[in-house]
Protein backbone atom coordinates (compact mmCIF):
# COMPACT_ATOMS: atom_id res chain seq x y z
CA UNK A 1 0.00 0.00 0.00
CA UNK A 2 1.74 3.47 -0.79
CA UNK A 3 1.69 6.11 1.63
CA UNK A 4 -0.93 8.75 1.32
CA UNK A 5 1.76 12.07 1.71
CA UNK A 6 4.48 10.80 -0.43
CA UNK A 7 1.69 10.00 -3.32
CA UNK A 8 0.46 13.02 -3.28
CA UNK A 9 3.53 14.65 -3.06
CA UNK A 10 4.37 12.95 -6.23
CA UNK A 11 0.50 13.92 -7.91
CA UNK A 12 1.48 17.36 -7.28
CA UNK A 13 4.69 17.09 -8.87
CA UNK A 14 3.43 15.19 -11.47
CA UNK A 15 1.24 18.17 -11.99
CA UNK A 16 3.73 20.85 -12.01
CA UNK A 17 5.85 18.10 -14.43
CA UNK A 18 2.16 19.19 -16.27
CA UNK A 19 3.04 22.91 -16.38
CA UNK A 20 6.21 22.46 -18.22
CA UNK A 21 4.58 20.41 -21.21
CA UNK A 22 5.78 16.63 -19.83
CA UNK A 23 2.96 14.49 -20.32
CA UNK A 24 2.64 11.33 -17.01
CA UNK A 25 2.91 7.73 -19.25
CA UNK A 26 1.96 5.11 -16.38
CA UNK A 27 0.93 5.27 -13.16
CA UNK A 28 2.66 6.24 -9.65
CA UNK A 29 5.00 2.72 -8.80
CA UNK A 30 6.61 1.77 -5.20
CA UNK A 31 10.05 0.92 -5.62
CA UNK A 32 11.21 -0.18 -2.56
CA UNK A 33 10.72 2.25 -0.01
CA UNK A 34 9.76 4.94 -2.03
CA UNK A 35 7.15 6.17 -5.10
CA UNK A 36 7.82 7.17 -8.52
CA UNK A 37 6.43 8.90 -11.17
CA UNK A 38 7.71 9.11 -15.43
CA UNK A 39 6.47 11.44 -17.68
CA UNK A 40 7.68 12.51 -21.05
CA UNK A 41 7.57 15.76 -22.79
CA UNK A 42 6.02 16.91 -25.58
CA UNK A 43 8.33 15.92 -28.25
CA UNK A 44 9.64 13.15 -27.00
CA UNK A 45 12.86 13.73 -26.38
CA UNK A 46 13.23 14.21 -23.08
CA UNK A 47 11.71 12.01 -19.72
CA UNK A 48 11.39 12.63 -16.38
CA UNK A 49 11.78 10.54 -13.33
CA UNK A 50 10.44 11.81 -10.03
CA UNK A 51 10.97 9.81 -6.86
CA UNK A 52 10.68 10.26 -3.28
CA UNK A 53 10.84 8.15 -0.49
CA UNK A 54 8.62 7.48 2.81
CA UNK A 55 9.43 8.93 5.46
CA UNK A 56 10.12 5.95 8.25
CA UNK A 57 12.18 5.46 11.09
CA UNK A 58 14.15 3.09 9.35
CA UNK A 59 15.06 5.25 6.65
CA UNK A 60 15.59 8.31 8.80
CA UNK A 61 18.44 6.22 10.87
CA UNK A 62 20.09 4.97 8.20
CA UNK A 63 20.70 8.39 7.30
CA UNK A 64 21.92 9.47 10.63
CA UNK A 65 24.25 6.93 11.03
CA UNK A 66 25.61 7.36 7.49
CA UNK A 67 25.89 10.75 7.40
CA UNK A 68 25.23 12.23 10.93
CA UNK A 69 21.83 14.03 9.92
CA UNK A 70 17.75 13.10 10.45
CA UNK A 71 16.02 13.52 7.49
CA UNK A 72 12.46 13.35 6.58
CA UNK A 73 11.33 11.90 3.11
CA UNK A 74 12.88 13.09 0.44
CA UNK A 75 12.48 13.80 -3.11
CA UNK A 76 14.08 13.59 -6.40
CA UNK A 77 13.93 14.55 -10.09
CA UNK A 78 15.80 13.57 -13.14
CA UNK A 79 15.67 15.12 -16.37
CA UNK A 80 16.89 12.86 -19.09
CA UNK A 81 17.69 13.08 -23.07
CA UNK A 82 19.27 10.18 -25.02
CA UNK A 83 21.10 11.34 -28.58
CA UNK A 84 21.76 9.56 -31.91
CA UNK A 85 25.26 9.19 -30.82
CA UNK A 86 24.76 6.94 -27.80
CA UNK A 87 25.17 9.48 -24.49
CA UNK A 88 22.96 10.85 -22.86
CA UNK A 89 22.19 13.74 -20.77
CA UNK A 90 21.20 14.31 -17.44
CA UNK A 91 19.81 16.91 -15.31
CA UNK A 92 19.21 15.77 -11.28
CA UNK A 93 18.43 16.37 -7.85
CA UNK A 94 19.78 13.07 -6.85
CA UNK A 95 23.71 12.01 -6.48
CA UNK A 96 24.94 10.45 -9.68
CA UNK A 97 28.15 10.30 -11.45
CA UNK A 98 28.79 11.12 -15.03
CA UNK A 99 30.45 9.05 -17.57
CA UNK A 100 31.70 9.21 -21.08
CA UNK A 101 28.39 8.65 -22.38
CA UNK A 102 26.82 10.39 -19.99
CA UNK A 103 26.87 13.92 -19.26
CA UNK A 104 25.00 15.08 -15.70
CA UNK A 105 24.39 17.78 -13.68
CA UNK A 106 23.34 17.82 -10.40
CA UNK A 107 21.53 20.99 -9.09
CA UNK A 108 20.52 21.62 -5.02
CA UNK A 109 17.85 18.84 -3.76
CA UNK A 110 15.24 22.17 -3.09
CA UNK A 111 15.62 23.20 -6.74
CA UNK A 112 11.97 24.27 -8.08
CA UNK A 113 10.94 21.43 -10.89
CA UNK A 114 10.49 24.90 -13.85
CA UNK A 115 14.11 25.77 -12.72
CA UNK A 116 15.68 22.14 -13.44
CA UNK A 117 13.32 21.64 -16.28
CA UNK A 118 14.56 25.23 -17.57
CA UNK A 119 18.09 24.27 -17.06
CA UNK A 120 17.62 20.63 -18.37
CA UNK A 121 16.76 22.65 -21.97
CA UNK A 122 19.61 24.80 -21.74
CA UNK A 123 21.94 22.65 -21.94
CA UNK A 124 20.41 20.15 -24.53
CA UNK A 125 20.44 23.68 -26.52
CA UNK A 126 24.42 24.05 -25.89
CA UNK A 127 24.94 20.59 -26.08
CA UNK A 128 23.68 20.38 -29.87
CA UNK A 129 25.23 23.68 -30.96
CA UNK A 130 28.82 21.80 -29.37
CA UNK A 131 27.88 18.55 -31.36
CA UNK A 132 25.87 19.70 -34.71
CA UNK A 133 25.74 16.24 -36.09
CA UNK A 134 23.76 15.24 -32.57
CA UNK A 135 20.28 14.58 -32.88
CA UNK A 136 17.69 13.98 -30.10
CA UNK A 137 16.08 10.16 -29.82
CA UNK A 138 12.39 10.59 -29.96
CA UNK A 139 10.77 7.93 -27.48
CA UNK A 140 6.85 7.25 -27.46
CA UNK A 141 5.83 5.40 -25.03
CA UNK A 142 6.87 3.64 -21.51
CA UNK A 143 8.57 0.96 -23.49
CA UNK A 144 10.88 3.07 -25.53
CA UNK A 145 11.56 4.84 -22.20
CA UNK A 146 12.62 1.70 -20.21
CA UNK A 147 14.88 0.71 -23.30
CA UNK A 148 16.15 3.85 -23.26
CA UNK A 149 17.08 3.25 -20.05
CA UNK A 150 18.76 -0.07 -20.03
CA UNK A 151 21.18 1.45 -22.87
CA UNK A 152 22.05 4.34 -20.17
CA UNK A 153 22.73 1.70 -17.63
CA UNK A 154 24.28 -0.42 -20.33
CA UNK A 155 27.00 2.88 -21.25
CA UNK A 156 27.83 2.78 -17.31
CA UNK A 157 29.94 -0.12 -17.93
CA UNK A 158 31.19 -0.11 -21.44
CA UNK A 159 34.31 1.68 -22.35
CA UNK A 160 34.19 5.11 -24.19
CA UNK A 161 33.62 6.42 -27.65
CA UNK A 162 36.67 8.29 -27.80
CA UNK A 163 38.73 4.90 -27.55
CA UNK A 164 36.84 3.04 -30.71
CA UNK A 165 38.26 3.98 -33.82
CA UNK A 166 35.38 5.68 -36.39
CA UNK A 167 34.24 2.95 -38.87
CA UNK A 168 32.14 3.54 -41.83
CA UNK A 169 29.50 1.27 -40.05
CA UNK A 170 29.58 3.36 -36.90
CA UNK A 171 28.74 6.30 -39.19
CA UNK A 172 25.68 4.09 -40.71
CA UNK A 173 24.58 3.63 -37.37
CA UNK A 174 24.34 7.19 -36.56
CA UNK A 175 22.63 8.20 -39.97
CA UNK A 176 25.34 9.09 -42.10
CA UNK A 177 24.76 8.34 -45.75
CA UNK A 178 26.51 5.20 -46.34
CA UNK A 179 28.68 7.21 -49.01
CA UNK A 180 29.25 10.00 -46.98
CA UNK A 181 30.56 7.24 -44.36
CA UNK A 182 32.63 5.87 -46.11
CA UNK A 183 34.32 8.92 -47.56
CA UNK A 184 34.84 9.64 -44.01
CA UNK A 185 35.54 6.71 -42.66
CA UNK A 186 36.48 4.28 -45.12
CA UNK A 187 39.57 3.42 -47.30
CA UNK A 188 39.51 6.48 -49.41
CA UNK A 189 39.64 8.87 -45.88
CA UNK A 190 42.82 6.44 -45.07
CA UNK A 191 44.64 6.96 -48.71
CA UNK A 192 43.61 10.90 -48.51
CA UNK A 193 45.29 11.07 -44.92
CA UNK A 194 48.43 8.70 -46.25
CA UNK A 195 49.03 11.28 -49.21
CA UNK A 196 48.70 14.45 -47.27
CA UNK A 197 51.27 13.65 -44.38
Amino acid sequence: MIDEAPQQRIQNIMLQLEGCGFQPFDKLVTQGSGVTGRALSADGSTWAEIGTLQSGLRNSLRELLKKGVLRGAGCTAQLTTEFNNQSYLVTTTAELASTPAMQVEQLAAETPLAVLALRHMQRIEAHLREVQSLKPLIHTCAAEVEAAQQRAQASRTRPSHATQPLTPQALRDLGVPPRLALLIAGDCAEAAETLTL
